[in-house]
Parts: C-alpha cells; sequence; structure tokens
C-alpha cells in the first residue's frame, strides 16, 4: 500500500445503453497521501466523463485490498475478519478486526478470495461477515 485510502463520492453524466445522459452518483476508492491528493488523483481518473463534481472524500477504513484482476469480477464487497494476535507485552492473545474489501463476480467468490488471501497469513482469522458495497473501482497508486 502506498498512503492510505479515501473514500470519494463524485457526481458525474454517463451514457446509459439506451443512449440517453444521466446525472449519477458514484462511490470510488483512492490511494493517497492526504485528500489533496486524493481529490487531484480522483478528477484525473474520471476526466474522460462529462461534468464529474466531487461531493465528499473521507477516510476509508480500508485494511487490505484484494483484487482479482478478472475483468468479469465487477462487484467489490466488504469483508470484516477477526485477527488473532499475541501481545508480546502482556503475554496475552488478542483479536483484532480488519476490513478487507474484495473484487469478486459474486458472493461465492469473494468469501474463497478472501479465504485464498487469509491462507497465506500466519495467524489464525475468522471471517465476521462479506457485504456487497457500491463501490464502482479502486485505484490504486501506480508509479510513474
Amino acid at each position: 500500500m502506498y498512503g492510505k485510502w479515501f473514500e470519494c463520492k463524485v457526481s458525474l453524466t454517463r451514457t446509459l445503453d439506451d443512449g440517453l445522459q444521466k446525472q449519477v452518483k458514484e462511490i470510488y476508492i483512492v490511494d493517497a497521501l492526504s485528500f489533496t491528493e486524493a481529490e487531484t488523483r480522483i478528477l484525473e481518473e474520471l476526466k474522460v466523463y462529462v461534468d464529474v463534481l466531487l461531493i465528499s472524500i473521507k477516510y476509508c477504513e480500508a485494511n487490505e485490498i484484494i483484487d482479482s484482476h478478472n475483468p468479469l469480477d465487477g462487484v467489490w464487497y466488504k469483508a470484516k475478519v477477526a485477527m488473532l494476535s499475541i501481545d508480546e507485552s502482556a503475554g496475552k492473545e488478542k483479536k483484532v478486526n480488519v476490513t478487507l474489501y474484495v473484487r469478486a463476480k459474486d458472493f461465492r467468490s469473494a468469501l474463497a478470495n478472501t479465504e485464498a488471501f487469509l491462507g497465506g497469513l500466519v495467524m489464525d482469522s475468522t471471517i465476521l461477515s462479506i457485504a456487497e458495497t457500491n463501490i464502482m473501482e479502486v485505484f490504486e497508486y501506480k508509479a510513474s
């Protein structure tokens, strides 16, 4: 991860399948260091659309973004996961809740992608919930 994740809500004009144009509100997640950079990046990413208006920017609670990189996977899911961590100073185990955003084609794929990601970790974890989001796209930082 490059910086922090920011959730950007925008209003823009989309051309529908029937050729008509409609003003819609959409949510995107952007990887940036500051609110200013997030604003600049989202407007740059969406410059191909007509009348883009940034409505709001807020911190996104994402601890990790899991992108399947499959063009057929068009939905972003939010997974809440409890990870078992050891507090070395107290010598006790504790649960740490984390939020993952997972791209998948359906709920089962989101569950499978989340389990595959967690299988690569050394700590025990439990999936608490997975829910579909309204996020259209996640824009990660790309070095020039």
